[in-house]
């Protein structure tokens, strides 16, 4: 694979070095008031422009709906801001819901792929939706472009040159380095976790365990919920019989990540039992809605909107003067880097797809994207910092603020890549 993967960057090398088009639109992420695309840039022009067809698929209904709509936002918020063309390419996007499910999903990208004839796919969001998905559009030569899903074996034992992570990391891959220090940092001896019982939930708490060991702890007791839960209280009573030091717990966003909180606040575990979440059971959707309840809580994520950074200051104003004064979440934050790495793409080739846009985005690295320095790996997967985050208040609003930093994070776990893929996939019986 790797092998395959180097020719279609030899083929592509000139897109290594970035010109000066697209190092506005990396590194700085576009910032407010940068100029739309000269509709003259490229062939095709303002007559007869070429058009990028994209499919876009996210939960806008159910469970999820806060975090797939917002994942939408950040794609839109890019365009809003630059105008729909790059490189003289008009960008199309249709938009489909999928309620989280898997069987809408795929029902949905065969919709999109044969019905709309889109160039490229991206999304869904939670992980079972996008290895479901990623596993058809490769098998139509269509590019598949994730935001936000950290579904591992997108990028591990599924991968494909078709598929790419283009705004976010894998499961396992976040959470390990936070975990590791929480045992030797913080001094934390026993763990007890919480997931989601599906795929994105045995990766997290697999990076939480392999982490939380190298460090020296011991994780002493492992607990799972289903996708659909709405009442905590049953696992908080849990949580706090096992008497652990420390808890970590993951949700994949939406209405969890509070829900989960009312319970363990109600309980009165806030004064007493440590606790560090996940990216999306600590975002901004959860600040929003608990505030000042949850100042000094922790998590772990490749997202920090509390980083100080121009880049991350600009594209948060920008979303704020467009959605009421909101801060961006990772959510939006994914949806926006994939909108800018597609244009800054179309900016430098004019129109390209299939695997020679894969190869195209995948050739990049920036030195301070949204997320930080990243670059991509052999198998499509984002290298970039993880954060310890502890919640803030700045300026009358509450934000992630980082206080730990680990620089060039890869999704190997400290280990190699064929050690990794030889290994059986994560499960509630198999924790690496």
């Amino acid at each position: 694979m790797t092998s395959k993967r180097m020719s279609h960057r030899s083929r592509l090398s000139a897109l290594a070095a970035l010109g000066a088009a697209a190092t506005l639109a990396l590194t700085a992420c576009a910032p407010p008031g940068a100029a739309p695309a000269d509709p003259g840039a490229a062939d095709g022009g303002e007559d007869g422009a070429q058009v990028l067809k994209v499919g876009y698929i996210s939960p806008i209904t159910g469970n999820f709906a806060i975090a797939g709509q917002e994942m939408v936002d950040g794609w839109n918020l890019y365009w809003e801001i630059n105008g729909p063309e790059a490189g003289g390419v008009t960008v199309e996007t249709i938009v489909e819901d999928d309620a989280g499910n898997p069987e809408v999903s795929l029902t949905k990208a065969q919709k999109l792929v044969t019905s709309d004839g889109v160039d490229v796919v991206i999304g869904p969001l939670l992980a079972n939706t996008a290895l479901a998905v990623a596993a058809y559009t490769s098998q139509q030569g269509i590019p598949n472009l994730h935001p936000v899903a950290a579904a591992d074996d997108l990028t591990q034992k599924q991968a494909n040159d078709l598929t790419v992570r283009t705004g976010s990391q894998s499961g396992s891959q976040t959470i390990f380095p936070g975990a590791r220090w929480a045992a030797e940092e913080e001094g934390y001896e026993t763990a007890v976790t919480l997931c989601p019982d599906y795929a994105f939930g045995w990766e997290s708490c697999a990076g939480f365990t392999q982490g939380f060991e190298a460090g020296g702890g011991e994780v002493v007791q492992q607990l799972w919920f289903p996708n659909g839960t709405s009442d905590f209280s049953t696992y908080v009573s849990q949580i706090q019989a096992a008497g652990a030091d420390v808890a970590f717990v993951a949700t994949a966003g939406g209405a969890p990540g509070p829900d989960f909180l009312r319970s363990f606040l109600g309980m009165g575990l806030g004064e007493s039992q440590p606790l560090i979440m996940n990216c999306c059971g600590m975002d901004q959707a959860t600040l929003r809605t608990l505030g000042a309840d949850i100042e000094g809580f922790r998590s772990i994520s490749y997202w920090a909107e509390g980083r100080e950074s121009p880049v991350v200051e600009e594209f948060s104003a920008a979303y704020s003067e467009r959605y009421d004064g909101r801060i961006p979440s990772a959510n939006v934050a994914g949806g926006y880097m994939t909108a800018s790495l597609v244009a800054a793409v179309l900016e430098e080739n004019g129109l390209v797809t299939g695997e020679d846009l894969v190869a195209a985005i995948t050739a990049h690295e920036f030195e301070d994207s949204i997320f930080g320095k990243a670059s991509f790996d052999d198998y499509n997967n984002m290298t970039s910092p993880v954060y310890v985050r502890e919640v803030r208040e700045v300026d009358g609003v509450y934000k992630n603020v980082p206080i730990a930093t680990f620089e060039d994070v890869d999704q190997w776990l400290g280990k190699s890549p064929e050690e990794i893929l030889e290994q059986p996939t994560y499960s509630q019986d198999f924790q690496g």
